[in-house]
């Protein structure tokens, strides 16, 4: 007879802990206003580090994806909340998507910036009938699609202006 294995993980304090500061953007879902903003402003230096492509990029944005499901179940279950508003790794994502292939400079990180917060806060098409249901796949998911209409938006406006 073999030994019963036992998942400890998910029972361990210290990765509760370490998911949910994840799932906050470590402090910046605590923000007394507007904390989807201040977790949105939390990208601007990962993207001016990875400098919107290459390997250190792609791999930041795979470990960002990786985590912020289950580290959004983790804070959605100590909190009690089906979107709580100090969940910010979704935008940290969704902003890390949309600047995907851009290289870093201000008036890419303006323009994207906007954009993406006016897709994130209004929710066109697929981003509404994502945020409309439940768990902590469709809290990250409408904003990596708020991310990819960024991102279309932000080259087609690029297009149009030359």
């Amino acid at each position: 007879m073999g030994a019963v294995q036992v998942n400890r993980l998910p029972g361990n304090r210290w990765v509760r802990g370490g998911l949910r500061a994840v799932a906050t953007g470590f402090g910046a879902g605590y923000f007394p206003f507007a904390p989807g903003t201040a977790g949105t402003l939390v990208c601007l230096p990962l993207w001016y580090w990875t400098g919107g492509s290459g390997l250190r990029h792609y791999l930041l944005l795979a470990v960002v994806l990786l985590l912020s499901v289950p580290a959004a179940g983790e804070e959605m279950a100590a909190t009690g909340r089906k979107d709580p508003p100090t969940v910010v790794i979704d935008e940290i994502a969704g902003m890390l998507l949309a600047v995907t292939g851009t290289p870093w400079g201000w008036r890419h990180a303006l323009a994207l910036f906007l954009l993406f917060r006016a897709f994130d806060i209004f929710k066109f098409g697929p981003a509404a009938w994502l945020d409309a249901r439940e768990g902590p796949l469709y809290v990250v998911a409408d904003d990596l699609v708020a991310g990819a209409c960024a991102a279309l938006a932000y080259r087609g406006i690029q297009w149009l202006t030359g």
